[in-house]
């Protein structure tokens, strides 16, 4: 089973100052694309090229950033025809499930040098509240999460045959 969550949001100052480092992470390795115009393969191959570079220049920075800016950056030069001529305009961040955790109502990941950003995700309604608190005790597991400044979806997934499902705290979502 799979679904995924979008909860209004506010941001701590961390957070808020980690979306534009996210841009440069991106961008960063937007030109590292357009500086090769070799066809550089599958993403690891592109990613493993210039980890090492990305780790100098993004000293501090939690490693699982590289993963998810170069992801988003990967994604750009291959979908675009001309990459000389990109020009990335949105403002968001792709956090990995490998950091990403919610405590207390909160989506908390680690930005650079011991430091973490606290996102508080704001429950519409009792669905998502249920939601939140299934997530915290871990019933779900967590995806990439796609965070704006005002918005933030959570992807989710629990292995469970449906048909013969009697958890509670399934039947409350299904409610």
């Amino acid at each position: 089973m799979s679904l995924a969550g979008i909860f209004a949001c506010r941001l701590d100052s961390e957070a808020y100052g980690f979306f534009p480092q996210y841009l440069s992470m991106v961008e960063w390795w937007l030109a590292r694309g357009q500086e090769h115009t070799q066809s550089f393969g599958k993403f690891s191959a592109f990613r493993n090229r210039f980890y090492a570079e990305w780790k100098v220049t993004w000293k501090g920075f939690n490693s699982q950033h590289a993963q998810t800016s170069c992801l988003v950056a990967y994604r750009l030069l291959k979908l675009s025809k001309v990459p000389s001529k990109m020009d990335l305009k949105c403002s968001f961040v792709a956090v990995s499930p490998r950091i990403v955790k919610i405590e207390d109502g909160s989506l908390v990941f680690p930005t650079r040098n011991k430091r973490k950003a606290r996102v508080e995700l704001v429950a519409k309604d009792l669905h998502q509240s249920t939601l939140l608190e299934q997530i915290q005790n871990n019933y779900w597991e967590m995806g990439q999460v796609l965070l704006t400044h005002s918005w933030c979806n959570i992807p989710l997934v629990r292995y469970i045959d449906l048909t013969q499902e009697k958890d509670p705290q399934v039947q409350a979502l299904l409610k």
